[in-house]
């Protein structure tokens, strides 16, 4: 069961997107869909019955998209690599995806594959579509973390503190920039490893940019009780001001979602009353407290 679960804020586009992105990956599909209650209006401002969240799972890899509003969007600062030997697949990704969207490297033949590119979907979602080796394609998509602005250079440390922070952490493939970089000589070019059984990359940029980390993208972790939400929430949390409702921003800018897998149960079950009960409680925490979750829904 994936842990560490990729989450994009739309602007009510979330099953616009889910539709595109399952019919044009294999092995995909979308699940379930829940929707705004009036519980927590003041906070989200959306009608009764709106569509909150659409799960789905494109080639193995389990995605959410939130229905969030105008205030956040995707920006390239996380990309999404897709990796395999399918020429047709590739092809057929980089039309699909691009169409409505925007090219930032056109596909074409680099010293790091013989046919790759980067493209924003109409959504303003980054994918980096690669012709991979068989061996290099387990996992069709990685998340892909840039570090920009005051963040450059921080990507090694960053590898590093995560893979402490989830256990099982594998170095799968290192390099870093040469003396011809300048001031980012031995800064991180492309790190890919491995935490929690899942594979992610992260490099510093190559350039100055003009975009960072923010909730446009976010990485939603499944806890599986009290104990390990408190663990891991401790050992990212470090803007006390972005904490709520079981959000945090670490110290890279980088923000997360520290979810307890029994949270989405009481939140979305039959019982519209008690779920709407322990969507209230939730509203006013920080750091989850299933406990009181249970409580809330209980009554």
């Amino acid at each position: 069961m994936q842990k560490i679960i990729p989450c994009l804020w739309s602007d009510g586009w979330a099953e616009e997107a889910a539709e595109l992105y399952t019919s044009l990956f294999p092995d995909s599909a979308i699940g379930e869909i829940t929707r705004f209650t009036q519980e927590g209006f003041e906070h989200h401002g959306q009608s009764d019955g709106t569509v909150l969240t659409v799960s789905l799972n494109l080639a193995g890899q389990e995605f959410l998209i939130l229905n969030g509003g105008p205030m956040f969007k995707p920006n390239p600062s996380i990309s999404f690599f897709v990796l395999t030997p399918d020429e047709k697949l590739v092809d057929r990704l980089w039309k699909g995806l691009g169409d409505g969207g925007s090219v930032m490297m056109p596909m074409d033949r680099y010293p790091w594959g013989e046919k790759y590119g980067w493209v924003a979907d109409p959504f303003g979602v980054n994918w980096q579509i690669m012709k991979a080796r068989p061996e290099d394609s387990e996992q069709t998509i990685v998340p892909a973390l840039m570090f920009t602005g005051a963040m450059t250079g921080k990507a090694e440390e960053a590898m590093n503190r995560y893979g402490s922070v989830f256990g099982g952490l594998e170095t799968l493939e290192i390099s870093h920039y040469g003396r011809e970089a300048g001031d980012r000589a031995g800064m991180l070019n492309h790190g890919r490893f491995r935490m929690a059984g899942q594979a992610f990359v992260v490099f510093d940029s190559g350039v100055d940019q003009d975009f960072g980390f923010t909730p446009g993208v976010s990485l939603q972790v499944m806890t599986d009780d009290q104990a390990e939400t408190d663990r891991i929430w401790n050992a990212l949390r470090h803007v006390p001001e972005a904490e709520r409702c079981g959000w945090l921003c670490d110290r890279y800018g980088m923000n997360w979602q520290i979810i307890p897998r029994e949270m989405p149960g009481l939140l979305n079950g039959p019982d519209r009353e008690a779920a709407g009960r322990a969507r209230a409680a939730m509203f006013e925490m920080k750091k989850i407290d299933i406990a009181e979750l249970r409580s809330a829904y209980a009554g």
